[in-house]
């Protein structure tokens, strides 16, 4: 595939931008240029000079730039269902402007593209972007199939190499919205990675990547509103964990969490409460187990009460 080239501001106004939110909610040219302002607003108030370009590890050195162990993801994604934490039988979903469930009532995710997976397009994309951290938002980057196998975790095989692939392919084809009314408003559509050229082998199966990150993925980042995870830790938990990790890690303080809602943020399908209610019990002992937590359970009605571990709150996380 050949890549695009594309333009450096979050008033991007390309055709794919407009295709993808207007039959979501029709916008006017001034509206737009509101939500551009909102965006450019939002930055400036965070620190961040909205006319020079965004490279994540220059902005945040702390947490990005020295911390080579930790991989990061917005809080506007880990507290929604957006990587999704289901039977890996189940059919993936196809999904066309559906709103997904979020923990914060303020903020919505619209999602167009096949469903995404805690399982494997998460940890993927987290990978991904410390990939893309070194380089402006909108600038490409390579990396190849064996590396990235390797950094998250799979073991080198046939198998896990065509997983990679097909997570990049699902990567690729979608579109995200978010909407924060408390923060930059709308964030653009934003596909998780760019356009990309590959490198094939004798098979026509690529082994190297040449992508590049949406700019407006940069007020996600902004203020700090995002979650560090430690990644040896992170990617070898359960997908549930994983998300009951992106709850507890993006709060100082996390809130008891009702069964229900931690279900609907997980975008589990599972009809048997007593099974579902033991998933999360051994997602509460993974959390534990491996001191994110302090404590980890769940209650007789229904509550996952979780303590942070005191560890893992002297990591470079926003708390909020």
């Amino acid at each position: 595939m050949e890549c695009k080239p594309i333009k450096i501001t979050l008033g991007r106004d390309d055709a794919s931008s407009e295709a993808a939110e207007k039959p979501f909610v029709s916008r006017t040219n001034t509206e737009k240029k509101m939500d551009a302002l909102q965006r450019k607003a939002y930055l400036h108030q965070k620190g961040i000079d909205p006319n020079k370009l965004f490279q994540l590890d220059k902005i945040f050195p702390e947490n990005m730039g020295k911390r080579s162990d930790l991989r990061h993801i917005p809080n506007d994604y880990a507290r929604s269902s957006l990587f999704t934490a289901t039977n890996k039988n189940q059919p993936r979903k196809v999904m066309m402007r559906k709103k997904l469930f979020h923990y914060n009532e303020f903020v919505s995710i619209i999602y167009t593209g096949i469903e995404l997976r805690a399982e494997d397009d998460e940890i993927v994309w987290l990978q991904i972007l410390k990939y893309g951290q070194g380089v402006p938002l909108g600038e490409t980057f390579e990396f190849s199939v064996k590396d990235l196998v390797r950094d998250v975790g799979w073991a080198k095989n046939g198998c896990n190499y065509n997983r990679v692939r097909d997570c990049i392919s699902r990567l690729r084809a979608n579109d995200v919205l978010a909407l924060n009314a408390k923060a930059y408003g709308r964030s653009g559509s934003i596909c998780l990675i760019g356009n990309y050229e590959a490198i094939n082998d004798e098979e026509g199966k690529p082994t190297t990547y040449s992508t590049w990150l949406d700019p407006n993925l940069i007020v996600l980042f902004a203020g700090k509103n995002f979650t560090s995870h430690s990644w040896e830790i992170y990617r070898k938990l359960s997908p549930v964990a994983r998300c009951l990790a992106n709850y507890v890690e993006s709060h100082k303080h996390p809130y008891p969490l009702n069964l229900e809602t931690f279900q609907q943020m997980c975008g589990s399908q599972d009809s048997d409460i007593r099974n579902w209610r033991r998933i999360v019990k051994k997602a509460c002992a993974e959390l534990q187990e491996v001191k994110i937590t302090e404590t980890a359970m769940l209650s007789k009605d229904d509550k996952i009460c979780c303590v942070r571990h005191e560890d893992h709150d002297k990591s470079p996380t926003l708390l909020s």
